[in-house]
């Protein structure tokens, strides 16, 4: 990547806490590159607490905008001037741009998530029954694009019952479709994958470095022939349920067609660019490095610590 910045460079932010191994600035200077805009984004720690004070710097300042990561995703709402209905009743936001003094929220995992269904697999949402697995932070926002985008019927599975039927109260506060929830455990899975054409996973079972996983995978045998599994996951490449999928001869998308599609739609909301396929190759060149510096430091500190 080359970065510039001069007197007209516009800044742009990464906040969360910590941030220490976050790759988005990254990922964002190797789109700024792709569509040739003078913008640089920068990773800032912000300590909870401290949003109010942060935001007031960026309209001070007249900072471009900045993307947002845990734990802020919900705790910054309360001090953006704009945020569209159902990132709000989601409470999640994680793209805010300053607009005429304003700062403007929005959530783009939905997008970014059936951006890597439709136009990366080419698996083709209107018409489709989606199963959710999970109803945490991103499952809301994705279903709610799945409904957009002409789902005829989506299904959240949730080890909590009440956060899933919380998502079907905002899918029928927008769209007409059908839904129904309940419980995640097999006997569910099992009977509601028979009539899944999309799969799509929001938990972080199966996640490098969490405990974690999902104990029996053969509900994906009661999919139907031609379903499309998607994962929000991108470390590992092929979590246990994907490797699983695949070797069924299912077609599988890991979450990193999300993150980098969400970089995409980051660039339409920021900065009215419609990226093209070749985005994509420039999103994962910023990964790449984004991974090298944090294995670099990792690697450093561990030195250091093993020099005490």
């Amino acid at each position: 990547m080359n970065l510039r910045a001069d007197a007209d460079t516009q800044l742009y932010f990464q906040i969360g806490y910590p941030l220490d191994f976050s790759c988005a600035a990254s990922l964002h200077n190797a789109m700024f590159e792709y569509a040739n805009v003078n913008a640089v984004s920068l990773n800032i720690e912000v300590e909870p607490g401290h949003l109010g004070e942060f935001c007031e710097a960026v309209k001070a300042l007249k900072i471009g905008g900045f993307d947002i990561t845990m734990p802020h995703k919900s705790a910054v709402i309360p001090f953006l001037d704009e945020v569209d209905d159902i990132s709000r009743d989601f409470n999640c936001v994680n793209h805010v741009n300053l607009r005429d003094g304003k700062l403007i929220g929005i959530c783009l995992d939905g997008t970014g998530m059936c951006m890597s269904i439709e136009d990366d697999a080419g698996v083709k949402i209107a018409g489709k029954t989606a199963l959710i697995l999970g109803a945490g932070g991103v499952a809301g926002p994705i279903s709610a694009e799945l409904a957009r985008r002409g789902a005829k019927k989506i299904i959240i599975l949730n080890r909590t019952v009440s956060k899933a039927e919380y998502i079907e109260k905002v899918l029928h506060k927008y769209y007409e479709i059908e839904t129904e929830s309940g419980e995640m455990n097999i006997e569910n899975l099992k009977k509601y994958a028979s009539e899944s054409q999309i799969v799509v996973q929001c938990t972080c079972l199966g996640m490098d470095g969490h405990d974690g996983d999902y104990e029996d995978v053969t509900f994906v045998d009661n999919l139907p022939k031609g379903a499309a599994i998607a994962d929000v996951l991108y470390t590992p490449d092929r979590t246990k349920l994907l490797a699983y999928a695949e070797s069924k001869g299912y077609t599988v998308i890991n979450g990193l067609g999300m993150l980098i599609n969400q970089q995409k739609a980051m660039l339409k909301f920021h900065f009215d660019i419609d990226a093209g396929d070749d985005a994509y190759d420039f999103g994962e060149e910023g990964l790449m490095v984004a991974r090298a510096m944090r294995e670099a430091r990792a690697n450093r500190r561990k030195r250091a610590a093993e020099k005490k």
